[in-house]
């Protein structure tokens, strides 16, 4: 997901970019040249992983708004592997600072083909958040699509506020339309796309405004995000 292609922002005309950008790839490795250009195109980058970070808020309906912590990560492909679980790693760290007793974890997402959405109670506990994030990190069907994963009370119901059949992730105003009425602890959009020679990952987490100094400092040990609008 590069800046053009947001999970939070016109997130229909990413996938839809994405996907054709996807099944074009497909196409270019039957033919006998393809691996010599993939390979140039992998010399051309370089090496080197491309980080950056910006801040903004959600205004929310219930409470102060919460800081928008936006980050891609553009990930040569032979280090895609080591970058998920790091990603994975840093996620954890940020649940457990915002941890409370009764978060409940949520995941909505859609497959392209489904006609509804997926709403999975991923469960209470931090690992089984980590589990299931790395997972959907990892799976091809996933690819330019848009995962929401949400932290709520555990007196509040998924049900309450989404319609597996009437709401879509990839819907223009999406996901954040939705997490600003959700009466979410925090929250996050992740997603994924192939782009040649690298993978570019997006995560945006919503969290407390107090919080975000501190989620920032995790971002940057974690994945070295160093400041806004730098890369690295």
């Amino acid at each position: 997901m590069t800046r053009g292609t947001d999970p939070t922002v016109q997130p229909g005309m990413m996938a839809g970019c994405l996907r054709s950008a996807i099944g074009l790839a497909g196409l270019v490795v039957l033919a006998p040249f393809a691996i010599a250009v993939r390979s140039l195109r992998a010399w051309r980058r370089g090496k080197e992983l491309r980080l950056e970070r910006t801040r903004g808020s959600l205004t929310v309906a219930d409470g102060p708004p919460l800081a928008r912590i936006d980050t891609t990560a553009d990930v040569p492909s032979v280090a895609v592997e080591a970058f998920r679980r790091r990603l994975t790693e840093t996620v954890v760290r940020v649940a457990e600072v915002l941890r409370r007793p009764d978060d409940v974890y949520h995941l909505l997402a859609r497959d392209p083909s489904a006609e509804e959405t997926d709403v999975l109670p991923v469960g209470p506990q931090i690992q089984e958040l980590a589990e299931r994030l790395h997972l959907v990190l990892g799976r091809s069907p996933m690819a330019g699509r848009t995962a929401v994963w949400i932290a709520l009370p555990r007196s509040r119901r998924v049900a309450e506020f989404v319609d597996p059949f009437d709401y879509d992730p990839e819907a223009a105003g999406e996901p954040e339309r939705l997490l600003a009425g959700s009466g979410m602890r925090w929250g996050m959009a992740t997603g994924f796309a192939p782009g040649g020679p690298s993978v570019v990952f997006r995560i945006v987490l919503y969290v407390p405004a107090d919080a975000a100094p501190t989620i920032e400092g995790l971002l940057e040990k974690g994945l070295g995000v160093r400041g806004e609008g730098v890369g690295v």
